[in-house]
């Protein structure tokens, strides 16, 4: 039967099923796993481990003090954590490495040293994220010599009173928004990887700052003095055999009442996702420590004595925990895995890794106590390396694009000849090419996509996008009516920002660009544009997003947008440079209004390209508020900043200030029109922005002032093509003429669909026309080309013999190149119709 329970402790089954646990409720918020409401709580198992450090760490040291250093003691321990921590991050790094998602380097370099947790922008971008916990064991057992000069004399009553308020303390979490009349929920604002605002960086600091988790080291210590205490108290008594009956069901009740919450959702606490962690559930967990060690002088519960039988498990719960993303990594089967089968998984290359390497490594570790000082450099060094280390997998480029190793550029002509050399330029020559875009970021964000240039006081002004989607899937709850269950939850996450940036222009170079393929500038890193806010002065990462419910499977599906897309850089009315984009709203004080969750243009004008103070983004009122709006044009006329609302009817909207639109004229173009009747399933949208042209010797097709444009034409099933267009440099601004299709280079998505490409830009420089375009979500490229080359691209008459594929060209009606006389009937009315500019 069982014996006196001394100060061997029969942990070993509950920190290996505390861990196993947190495996399983890591794979539920992928959500890889079956949506059991239970599995969801494995978070709440980190916590304990605190608590659960600090009663062993006190128990002996109340036993048998140690003389020893502060820092001599700190490295003493530190072999049960950093060795087998710093092997894990080889195959991690390698790993990130093949899936491109490497973190910065000064995030890998912070967390050799056991510094992620502790940097808030770096916590959540980590390798290994889920070992954030070791940051704060070392300042625990930093502080734990002055916290034991602190607690070892004290009595019954200071130790219980001492507990009750560290059991307390979590509860701010919940007291403090309630009081302030704030949802006890703030915390969703935060979404995964952002640390741009205050509550980014409290939630954050919440969840994972060691200084948030000291109490609970505490508690652990406390409860390692209250054991003592206890058992001084029950082997003076009269009658010690009454003290066993509670701990014999103190372990077992904490866990039915932990079950309990775990699996019934009317139990769960308010603000669950921080209250829980920090923990609301301590005393529960605290029942379980305190009931499974026993007190030393009496017998040890039946429950305890059983789980001696399988102590040896302890041996594996730590390989379980750091190791569980590897495995998942290396496991095969994608989307939802095998439970059992990937368990046993898990548990057995613990069992490997701790039998053949770990041992190994805390051998030498503890041999070494000189060598072992260089370590973490020397991880430092090694994580560097790699991170710095050419990309194993590049973004795809299409074979027609590929150059051969001696080639000039990064690009491909498309004259199809030498070109003839003039007196005003290079007529004839045409290049498309990749740009030297870099985001200061990294590539880990996404590629660099969707570029937009402007020629401002003596500078060429550079905006972009930096895109990235993913498919994350997990489970959550659903409210159906007034009823509240378990659903799969798919997010579909666009992660954007747009960058900015600026480079001298050096006009010869430009002149030559057509030419020689070569870019006027070199690689160009561009600064998200941190400094954006809203009219409300909200950052602009919190959007409205779209969501859905499917019945059938029951799945949510959610659109998720992290921040601005698409911008449309221009020089503005007073020769500052305005940028105009579309975005889902920033959420703002009262959230999204209902059916407000669309795509809308904002224009910031006096942009800071170096964020040296803070610009607006203005929500433009031209459109509809209840339908997604995009692809406006902008250009200026007159001083005043107009916007193409739409090609066909082609609508020009005035913006007024602060987002007002105040006038609108609508016109006609004849072979849009005729195409748009014999193809409804076309659509027809604008691009890039408009310039004015005042060089008659350059265009002879239109030898007179005029507006140049973009266009692109798009069937339901994703095909693209583009042209060039021109319009009056005069209200009601009529179409004059569209071009041939542009030899625009698609790309494949990053989902499914047929190869595209996205035209974002357009630059003039002299007679230098720079056509700005993403090729799928893959890279920036452009197609460059003299003006009189574009100028030739509206001699073509007749039918236009490139549309996209289901469009019959030979049909009537379809698009022919023409002049004013072909029928662009003007007229000016007021309003904007709806769905326009999409």
């Amino acid at each position: 039967g069982p014996q006196k329970a001394g100060d061997r402790f029969p942990l070993g089954l509950a920190r290996f099923m505390a861990s196993m646990h947190v495996v399983v409720g890591h794979l539920y918020a992928r959500g890889v796993t079956p949506p059991s409401y239970f599995f969801g709580w494995g978070f709440t198992w980190v916590p304990w481990f605190f608590m659960l450090s600090g009663f062993v760490l006190f128990t002996a040291h109340l036993r048998r003090a140690k003389q020893e250093g502060v820092i001599e003691y700190v490295m003493r321990r530190s072999v049960s954590i950093y060795p087998l921590y710093a092997f894990s991050l080889i195959p991690a790094i390698i790993l990130a490495k093949v899936k491109n998602r490497v973190p910065n380097v000064e995030v890998l370099v912070g967390q050799s040293f056991l510094l992620q947790a502790w940097v808030p922008v770096w916590t959540e971008h980590s390798l290994q994220m889920h070992c954030w916990f070791l940051s704060a064991m070392v300042v625990f057992w930093l502080l734990f010599r002055p916290l034991s000069q602190c607690l070892k004399d004290l009595q019954l009553r200071g130790t219980v009173g001492l507990m009750l308020a560290l059991f307390a303390l979590p509860w701010l979490v919940i007291l403090v928004p309630l009081e302030g009349g704030i949802d006890v929920n703030w915390y969703h604002e935060h979404h995964w990887g952002k640390a741009q605002t205050y509550v980014d960086v409290a939630v954050v600091a919440l969840k994972f700052h060691p200084a948030c988790y000291l109490h609970v080291f505490v508690l652990g210590m406390l409860l390692a003095k209250l054991r003592l205490l206890l058992d001084a108290k029950a082997t003076a008594s009269a009658r010690p055999g009454r003290w066993r009956l509670p701990f014999e069901l103190m372990a077992p009740v904490a866990y039915l009442i932990l079950g309990l919450i775990f699996f019934i959702p009317e139990l769960c606490p308010l603000a669950y996702k921080l209250s829980a962690r920090l923990s609301v559930l301590l005393p529960l967990q605290g029942m379980v420590l305190l009931g499974l060690a026993g007190l030393p002088n009496m017998p040890m519960s039946w429950v305890a004595w059983l789980a001696m039988k399988v102590n040896f498990l302890e041996n594996y719960s730590y390989a379980v925990y750091v190791f569980q993303f590897i495995c998942y990594d290396l496991w095969p089967q994608e989307g939802k895995v095998n439970l059992g089968w990937f368990l046993v998984f898990v548990a057995s290359c613990a069992v490997l890794i701790s039998t053949f390497i770990q041992r190994h490594i805390q051998a030498w570790w503890s041999a070494h106590p000189k060598g072992r000082m260089f370590v973490p450099l020397c991880m430092s060094v090694f994580l560097f390396t790699v991170a710095m280390a050419p990309e194993i997998h590049y973004p795809y480029v299409p074979e027609s694009q590929r150059l051969d190793a001696g080639a000039a550029a990064a690009g491909r002509r498309l004259d199809g000849a030498d070109g003839q050399a003039t007196d005003g330029g290079y007529r004839g020559f045409m290049v498309d090419v990749r740009l030297p875009l870099a985001s200061a970021d990294g590539a880990t964000l996404g590629s660099v996509i969707n570029p937009s240039f402007a020629v401002s006081g003596g500078k060429v002004v550079i905006a972009a996008r930096q895109h990235k989607f993913e498919t994350i899937t997990h489970n959550g709850w659903r409210l159906t009516g007034g009823s509240v269950g378990p659903a799969f939850v798919e997010e579909r996450v666009w992660s954007s920002q747009i960058l900015l940036g600026e480079v001298p222009v050096d006009r010869e170079l430009w002149a030559k660009w057509p030419e020689t393929g070569e870019a006027p500038f070199s690689e160009i890193v561009l600064s998200p544009w941190y400094w954006l806010r809203s009219d409300q002065q909200h950052h602009w990462d919190h959007l409205c997003m779209q969501e859905s419910y499917d019945p059938v499977n029951n799945t949510i599906v959610r659109k998720r947008v992290t921040g601005p897309e698409d911008p449309k850089i221009f020089s503005g009315a007073t020769g500052s440079v305005d940028v105009a984009f579309s975005s889902f709203r920033p959420l703002g004080e009262e959230g999204c209004a209902p059916g407000e969750n669309v795509p809308q243009m904002f224009l910031a004008t006096n942009a800071s390209v170096d964020g040296q103070r803070e610009d607006v983004g203005y929500h433009l009122q031209c459109g509809h508020p209840d339908v997604a709006e995009k692809n406006w044009i902008p250009f200026v006329y007159e001083g005043e900043v107009h916007f193409v609302y739409s090609p066909q009817p082609h609508k020009v909207v005035k913006a007024g200030p602060e987002g007002a639109c105040e006038s609108e004229y609508s016109t006609d173009f004849g072979p849009l029109a005729r195409l748009k009747r014999n193809s409804s399933h076309i659509d027809i949208r604008g691009s890039g922005q408009a310039l004015l042209i005042d060089d008659t010797d350059a265009t002879p097709n239109l030898p007179k002032v005029h507006y140049l444009a973009l266009l692109h034409m798009v069937d339901g099933e994703g095909h693209y093509a583009h042209f060039a267009y021109r319009f009056s440099a005069h209200p009601p601004f009529n179409i004059l003429q569209v071009s041939e299709q542009l030899p625009i280079l698609g790309a494949p998505a990053s989902r499914s669909g047929p190869e595209f490409a996205f035209v974002s830009g357009l630059t003039v420089v002299d007679r230098t026309v720079v056509i700005t375009y993403g090729a799928g979500d893959n890279e920036a490229r452009a197609l460059v080309l003299t003006m009189e080359r574009l100028d030739e691209m509206f001699e073509c008459s007749g039918e236009l013999q490139a549309l996209p594929a289901s469009v019959d060209a030979s049909a009537p009606g379809a698009l022919a190149s023409a002049n004013a006389s072909v029928g662009a009937n003007a007229s000016a009315g007021a309003g904007a119709s709806a769905g326009g500019g999409r």
